[in-house]
């Protein structure tokens, strides 16, 4: 066989072969893909079935006494979850301020790695605008600014 034949040859094994393999590659993926689907169709119903129970266990339909430590620890989480979601309640309708001049301890000392204004303390005025420059006010709070660029009260940046 010629050298070009051979060539030739050996060029074509090694396209089928990257053909075969990339085949590979898709089917694997669409059978992965699949398999995630049937997956989560399976958690859902057995999260149906777990509701279900818990409704009749609630309900006192149910009673299976091999199920009641399981109820407890499903009772104590939900529990748990409910007094996180009021720490992330309480905290997104925090406003930082008042979190700053609640966490300010008495005479006015600022918290930990916070400082306000030099010569303020929380809920205290602010300094007088510059002489003819009209007073800024910050539109978070309505603190008169004195034309600094943040917020003597509330830290927020002044336009």
């Amino acid at each position: 066989m010629s050298f070009l034949g051979k060539l030739g040859k050996d060029l074509g094994a090694a396209a089928e072969k990257a053909k075969f393999e990339a085949d590979k590659a898709l089917k694997l993926n669409r059978f992965g893909s699949e398999l995630g689907g049937l997956n989560n169709q399976a958690q859902q119903a057995t999260a149906a079935v777990g509701a279900k129970v818990m409704e009749l266990h609630a309900a006192g339909t149910l009673q299976v006494t091999e199920l009641n430590s399981l109820f407890s620890t499903v009772e104590a989480l939900k529990a748990q979850v409910a007094a996180k979601q009021a720490e992330i309640d309480a905290l997104r309708a925090s406003v930082f301020g008042a979190a700053a001049a609640a966490a300010a301890p008495a005479g006015g000392a600022a918290p930990s790695g916070f400082t306000f204004a030099q010569g303020q303390t929380p809920g205290a005025e602010s300094p007088p605008a510059a002489a003819g420059a009209p007073p800024k006010f910050c539109p978070g709070c309505g603190t008169a600014s004195g034309g600094a660029s943040f917020c003597p009260s509330c830290g927020q940046k002044l336009a």
